[in-house]
């Protein structure tokens, strides 16, 4: 509770008036700076500053920005956890008076009434929200020196409108030091320190093209960005700058239905998306600024975009002096990297890690129109993240996140924090199938790779009461309470149409559920007989359904035989020979949604088959990854086809395991524990001459690399202790092997 963490107040600004239904929160409401003076007559060997925020802050101690953060603090359900941070205030502090000065921004716990897809509030549907707030205080050697409490004032900022979705408009000519009293609560909450990696700015792009626009410019960065715009420009005194983002620029016009926050505004056939009281017809991300007289310097603060065009209008291009994009997302460590010499590969291999790095901001996100945590993306993700990036406390959070909202019968939500949708939940707050999957799956993945046997131990109760909730509903409503394979070509973005195979995944997802708690329960030595029994019964039962003499699965869909390899159903080499049919009758283009995709790759690779995978990627027919990034935006849209779909979403990037496991040939073990056990399997694609890969795992890197030359293939891999391997080398005739100390060599050709 706050008295364990902090002996302070909750401080605020004033409580705004937003109306009858919030309609108001879209007009002049400033945000807060709140201020603290105090003297010192000595700096301690140890001085730290501990801050809780409930909204997004920015922390000045006399005049100097502390830590370079953005959009800080850890989104989660606050009513459950709120996360603190600890700063070292010994630079920033100096003998006599000192100055603490808080900027306080809306985030997700002040949002907008904006009604997402026209039915969402999340004033309605969150938790806990209010006016930005914090709890703070300083510590000097241990001791308490301050506290928030009623003696801090604060004053207005000169931002009149912020909201993560919208943007921000900034008035610059209002720079009003008039001080006034805090409101002050005692609130209690459970807090933790913070323990994510941050919010932070990366690398800058330049604009490519800045050319007249109507009655304003167009600005092309030339690629998509998610991230801040940062303008340096002369003005004139109460000049007004309008700025609007779009991710595309078709027939000669801006089009912003891809980014408009909520789908509000966008019209599907002949409805428009309406976004409630208040809100703006077309939701579309804008800034506004209103300058001073000389230079104005403006960076967005409170908000991120995810845009390529910038439609800015109040200014002529020759009183720009600099403009630029600036990526911003969560500060996640590349633990895996690849080269080639194939540029088609390079260019995948960048964009899905654009795009990944693109839609996470202390929660891994769908896409910017929405800015939600899908359970169903990140599972369809997790593998592919997890060679990728080293998550071991930023999975930790989603875990937690899912674990927050878990309902009082068990169920888990369709996004964390919980914020509305449910679609085809199994019950009221509860998400379909194989987005509940996510908090098993997770937990599982987590200790594969991290071989953390303490979460194991904390999330049990949690996972056990999930999994009999589960199994105490009827199973034949249970398995139609599955959104089966989303996003797959064949229901061309009709959401509403049945996904492939769908009553079949929704069986599947049940085994799933069950295959990774017991796994689960497994690792710790718990008994599991009661749930492998349930799983058998379903199993056999499934295999009676589904599972035809003739090798074919369910409605014969890429999915359904994705799906039945991964489990081990029917005969698997008859399995897959129809498996690998049905893609050549569908010319190499992977028709599944975004799991049985997922699954594709993995089952593929493992049986050999990653020539067909390739087939795939490198497609550059109607419908692939080639023609997605034809428009040189470097990075992944949500869908292949449609009408209605974001350009900047990670969902099918899970092709990125077949860099890590497919070329590297390096496969980490269902029963790995800490990532103690791999299997070598390479494969040595005739698209390229030489491949590199590197993994750096908790035990050490882990690193592949093979060229060909006259036919042969050279093959080293390098491994550090404490992990155990096995080699598979049976699809190659092997001319010299040579194993010592970790380190392998081999020269093979093709058999």
């Amino acid at each position: 509770m706050s008295q364990e963490v902090f002996h302070g107040q909750w401080i605020q600004g004033i409580n705004h008036d937003y109306g009858n239904e919030d309609e108001l929160y879209y007009h002049n409401q400033p945000n807060t700076i709140l201020y603290k003076s105090f003297n010192l007559d000595h700096i301690g060997k140890e001085n730290i500053f501990r801050i809780a925020v409930l909204g997004y802050y920015v922390l000045y101690i006399n005049g100097k920005r502390v830590s370079n953060d953005e959009l800080n603090n850890d989104w989660t359900d606050y009513s459950k956890c709120v996360y603190f941070d600890d700063y070292d205030m010994t630079q920033y502090l100096r003998i006599g008076n000192n100055e603490i000065e808080i900027e306080l921004g809306n985030g997700m716990y002040n949002p907008s009434p904006l009604r997402l897809f026209g039915k969402y509030n999340l004033r309605q549907r969150l938790n806990e929200i209010g006016e930005p707030k914090i709890i703070c205080e300083l510590l000097i050697d241990e001791k308490n020196f301050l506290v928030s409490d009623s003696s801090w004032l604060y004053k207005e900022g000169c931002y009149s409108f912020n909201n993560l979705y919208l943007g921000e408009t900034v008035d610059f000519t209002k720079q009003s030091d008039q001080l006034f009293p805090v409101v002050v609560s005692d609130k209690e909450y459970h807090f933790e320190k913070s323990f994510i990696p941050k919010v932070k700015k990366f690398q800058s792009v330049k604009p490519v093209e800045v050319k007249k626009y109507k009655d304003g410019l167009l600005i092309d960065f030339g690629t998509m960005i998610s991230g801040f715009i940062s303008l340096n420009i002369d003005t004139c005194e109460n000049q007004e700058i309008t700025l609007e983002y779009s991710e595309d620029f078709r027939n000669g016009e801006l089009f912003f239905d891809t980014v408009l926050a909520g789908s509000v505004g966008e019209k599907i056939d002949d409805f428009q998306i309406p976004g409630g009281p208040g809100a703006p017809t077309k939701a579309i991300q804008t800034d506004v600024i209103k300058c001073v007289e000389g230079v104005t310097q403006f960076t967005n603060r409170f908000t991120y975009h995810s845009f390529r065009y910038v439609y800015m209008r109040g200014i002529d291009s020759n009183h720009i002096n600099n403009i630029e994009a600036i990526y911003v997302h969560t500060d996640l460590k590349q633990i895996g990297k690849v080269d080639c010499n194939h540029e088609l590969y390079n260019q995948l291999y960048d964009a899905a890690l654009k795009t990944k790095l693109n839609n996470v901001h202390s929660v891994f996100e769908d896409c910017a129109r929405e800015r939600l945590g899908y359970g169903g993306d990140i599972v369809a993700l997790a593998k592919s993240n997890l060679y990728t990036f080293d998550l071991q406390s930023m999975y930790r959070k989603v875990i937690r996140d899912f674990r927050f909202e878990q309902t009082e019968n068990g169920g888990i939500p369709e996004t964390a924090p919980y914020m509305g949708i449910q679609t085809n939940g199994t019950a009221d707050r509860e998400g379909p199938l194989l987005w509940q999957l996510v908090y098993p799956y997770l937990v599982n993945k987590h200790y594969q790779f991290y071989g953390d046997k303490e979460l194991l131990k904390e999330e049990l109760p949690y996972l056990k009461k999930h999994m009999d909730y589960i199994l105490s509903l009827d199973l034949e409503y249970v398995v139609e309470r599955c959104l089966g394979d989303h996003g797959s070509i064949l229901i061309a973005g009709q959401f509403r149409k049945a996904t492939p195979d769908k009553l079949f995944l929704g069986y599947c997802a049940v085994l799933l559920l069950l295959k990774n708690n017991i796994q689960i329960l497994k690792c710790l030595g718990h008994d599991y007989e009661y749930y492998k029994s349930r799983y058998d019964d379903i199993f056999n039962l499934v295999s009676q359904k589904f599972i035809h003499d003739d090798g074919t699965v369910g409605d014969g869909t890429q999915s359904g035989y994705a799906f039945a390899l991964y489990l081990g159903f029917g005969n698997k080499q008859k399995l897959l020979n129809k498996f690998i049919s049905k893609i050549e009758e569908d010319n190499y283009i992977f028709n599944s949604g975004i799991f049985g995709m997922s699954l594709s790759y993995e089952v593929l690779s493992k049986n050999g088959r990653s020539d067909i995978v390739e087939k795939w990627l490198l497609n550059r027919n109607e419908c692939t990854f080639y023609e997605m990034l034809r428009n040189g935006n470097g990075v992944l849209s949500e869908l292949f086809i449609g009408d209605h779909f974001s350009m900047n979403h990670a969902m099918f990037s899970s092709y990125q395991v077949f860099f890590y496991e497919g070329l590297a040939g390096i496969y980490i073990d269902e029963d790995a524990v800490g990532f103690d056990k791999i299997t070598l399997k390479p494969y040595f694609s005739h698209e390229m001459n030489h491949y590199s890969c590197s993994i750096d795992t908790i035990h050490g890197e882990i690193k592949s690399i093979w060229y060909t030359s006259n036919n042969e293939y050279f093959w080293s891999i390098s491994i550090p202790e404490g992990i155990q391997y096995r080699l598979d080398l049976k699809d190659y005739h092997v001319k010299e092997l040579k194993e010592e100390r970790g380190q392998i060599k081999v020269i093979c050709f093709l058999k």
